[in-house]
């Protein structure tokens, strides 16, 4: 991970000061991206900002930023760690799922509202972090999977809807159903993807095709901060 700061003087004396950071941080992020590098962070005026409040603090202009700070990462490097955490998570995630369904059918939605939720919003963690790889990687995020990405990033998509609206109508028969079968299935499913596209980054051999019940800046004068 590398660090880079500039000053707020700097910066108005490449932008106008009532430029906001929203135009600072795209043309960061497009500038880094010629060399496969993006952003994890930002910290202005000495204080860091999360992810959620990026779009917040992107509203502010210039003449009241005394300092930009920025952390970068290799987007393959990123993307590698990214893949090995889904990795190493989706098999308690997918026991889980299997073990909340069996509880369900034999002592009803009591006691497991709360599990069950937690588990649906890491489903739509899990496709949000994929669609944001997707976004980063471009054309060769697909080259290496077998299967057809797409549909998977679709039923799971639909599978996520359909285990929320069980869940809304407590109709804990369906949502038995839902994870059993159809919630289970596309989490195998990103799991082979998964750890197809990391052989691939690796340089190995993809593996075989899956077959599935549903198949059945610098010109900002940045300067680097030593680690």
């Amino acid at each position: 991970m590398e660090r880079f700061k500039v000053s707020g003087e700097e910066l108005r004396g490449f932008y106008n000061a009532g430029t906001a950071l929203e135009q600072v941080f795209m043309d960061i992020e497009v500038d880094l991206a010629a060399t496969n590098q993006v952003v994890c962070r930002y910290i202005i005026n000495g204080l860091e900002i999360q992810e959620q409040d990026e779009a917040r603090f992107s509203e502010v202009t210039l003449d009241q930023v005394e300092t930009l700070e920025y952390l970068t990462e290799n987007s393959r490097d990123l993307t590698g760690i990214v893949l090995r955490g889904w990795i190493e998570a989706l098999p308690e995630l997918i026991q889980k799922t299997e073990n909340l369904s069996k509880r369900m059918r034999t002592f009803g939605l009591s006691g497991l509202l709360k599990p069950i939720h937690d588990l649906v919003q890491n489903c739509e963690f899990l496709i949000d972090s994929v669609v944001t790889l997707k976004a980063m990687m471009g054309d060769q995020f697909l080259s290496g999977t077998p299967g057809d990405w797409s549909q998977t990033e679709a039923a799971s998509k639909k599978t996520v809807l359909e285990a929320l609206h069980a869940l809304e109508n407590k109709d804990f028969v369906l949502l038995a159903d839902v994870l059993e079968y159809d919630l289970a299935n596309v989490l195998q499913m990103w799991m082979q993807h998964l750890v197809a596209l990391e052989r691939s980054l690796n340089g190995e051999p993809a593996g075989p095709t899956i077959h599935t019940e549903q198949n059945r800046s610098d010109s900002v004068g940045r300067k680097r901060i030593a680690n």
